[in-house]
């Protein structure tokens, strides 16, 4: 029984114990560059659904963009790979990420709104 409850205690002490701050690799991309890189990957292919769902978008005067998205933002192709993977295996980090990413959504969409 003091086995059990040795155990039982040593369980409560180290559950209870204050989490470490999660340090991000120097080879990861920052949150917030990896938020921008997630955001324009996400804004164009949304651009390609739309452009290949609706033939009246995919005209010739309208063609798909064609824009390396990983050359726009300065990164490395292993880079974003590495970043992917890292923030993938934490899922509190890439929460986080998602919050910014739809914060410029947002901004955008109030952007045009305001342009109307």
């Amino acid at each position: 029984m003091q086995k059990i409850l040795l155990l039982f205690t040593c369980f409560l002490l180290f559950s209870c114990s204050e989490k470490k701050a999660l340090v991000i690799p120097d080879s990861v991309l920052s949150k917030q560059k990896m938020a921008e890189v997630l955001l324009d990957i996400h804004l164009l292919e949304s651009t390609i659904t739309v452009n290949n769902t609706n033939p009246d978008k995919g005209s010739k005067n309208n063609p798909t963009p064609n824009f390396d998205v990983l050359k726009k933002n300065n990164i490395s192709k292993k880079q974003y790979d590495e970043s992917f993977t890292f923030y993938s295996q934490h899922p509190e980090l890439l929460t986080e990420l998602y919050d910014i990413i739809l914060n410029e959504l947002s901004k955008m969409q109030a952007q045009v709104v305001n342009k109307k």
